[in-house]
């Protein structure tokens, strides 16, 4: 079967995927975070997690090419975490060690695979992530004088990323890093003081995620 005629029936398993991922968000969401999720309906619970899925589900069988149906639905298993973690953290600017550490397992279980690498490759991208973040978290206390200007969060964020790509973890950090650097431009160019929590998150979960669809 050609790419085209798989681009559907993924779509679709994407956005249901979104929809249960969404509704296993919303049972950890404080009550007064509940409003920033919006269209919550029977379908839609979130649309941004559910329709961003399907996008990204319905490439898949595209960018990874191939016939093994096997690795695209490991791919898109990947993606979940990738897209609801970055898209919470964009939200609310808060990670939920839950859901992240959720996509964290399923990084150790599956990642290594989806990139043709040994096992061990999303074990030392979890730690690897973990540690530079970790450093990074610590010289951001001291810059900013016991301020975090990096939550804590994100260190977390930064496991999982590098649990899921595995041998590839360290392009995808530094993607992450690259696009967190131009989102926390845009917030201190908003929030026109330096004193403010910078979005890590959103931009390590893009670095993760096009790190998963365009490198093996």
């Amino acid at each position: 079967m050609t790419p085209v005629v798989w681009a559907l029936p993924m779509a679709v398993g994407g956005f249901v995927l979104g929809w249960l991922s969404a509704r296993l968000t919303e049972w950890v969401t404080p009550p007064e975070e509940m409003p920033l999720i919006r269209w919550r309906s029977a379908a839609v619970r979130d649309p941004l997690v559910q329709i961003g899925l399907a996008a990204v589900w319905a490439a898949i069988p595209f960018l990874l090419g191939g016939d093994d149906v096997l690795r695209w639905l490991e791919a898109g298993l990947l993606a979940l975490p990738l897209m609801q973690v970055g898209v919470t953290d964009l939200r609310t600017r808060y990670v939920y060690t839950v859901i992240a550490g959720i996509g964290l397992l399923i990084g150790l279980a599956i990642g290594w695979h989806v990139h043709g690498a040994v096992w061990w490759w999303s074990a030392i991208g979890a730690v690897g992530g973990a540690i530079a973040f970790g450093l990074l978290y610590g010289l951001g206390r001291l810059m900013y004088r016991g301020g975090e200007p990096m939550a804590r969060g994100d260190i977390t964020i930064a496991a999982m990323v590098g649990a899921g790509a595995a041998s590839q973890a360290a392009a995808a950090l530094i993607y992450g890093v690259i696009a967190s650097g131009i989102l926390a431009l845009g917030v201190l160019v908003v929030a026109r003081s330096r004193k403010v929590y910078m979005p890590y998150g959103p931009g390590l979960c893009l670095g993760g995620l096009i790190t998963l669809l365009f490198l093996r």
